[in-house]
């Protein structure tokens, strides 16, 4: 039954107006307890109230939909926020042990990777590394 087709929203879960039943739950919440905390009479604070909702709702669906595995973007983005290593991602390697997506230009001599003659092996053109050399 596969021929390679996908059909789309197949999977989709159920949202009102692009927003899913947990970013509408956590609307709602926000909304109650921020009337809990600061607002004395809830009805003459409806605006306000109203505006709490949707924006958090519609805030936290912008948010999802700027990742493309969305609720594990989302996940992996507090975490990180929050100085936490997220889960099923291995920790920085010691060539690079930072997270960036901009290439290292030189290593080490004295470094494995050298002295194994890697480089040679895997070269500069690979990664397209010698067009920003010559341009610069």
């Amino acid at each position: 039954m596969d021929d390679g087709y996908v059909i789309p929203g197949l999977n989709e879960e159920w949202t009102l107006g692009g927003a899913k039943l947990m970013e509408w739950i956590a609307g709602i919440c926000m909304s109650l307890v921020i009337s809990e905390i600061f607002m004395t009479k809830m009805a003459r604070q409806t605006p306000v109230l109203a505006c709490i909702l949707l924006g958090t709702t519609f805030g936290l669906a912008a948010l999802r939909r700027q990742f493309h595995d969305e609720e594990r973007g989302v996940r992996n983005f507090c975490m990180v926020a929050m100085g936490i290593c997220p889960p099923g991602l291995p920790a920085p390697a010691a060539l690079q042990p930072l997270w960036s997506a901009s290439p290292m230009r030189a290593l080490a001599e004295e470094s494995n990777y050298m002295q194994l003659g890697l480089d040679r092996l895997f070269g500069a053109q690979d990664y397209g590394l010698d067009d920003d050399v010559q341009q610069s």
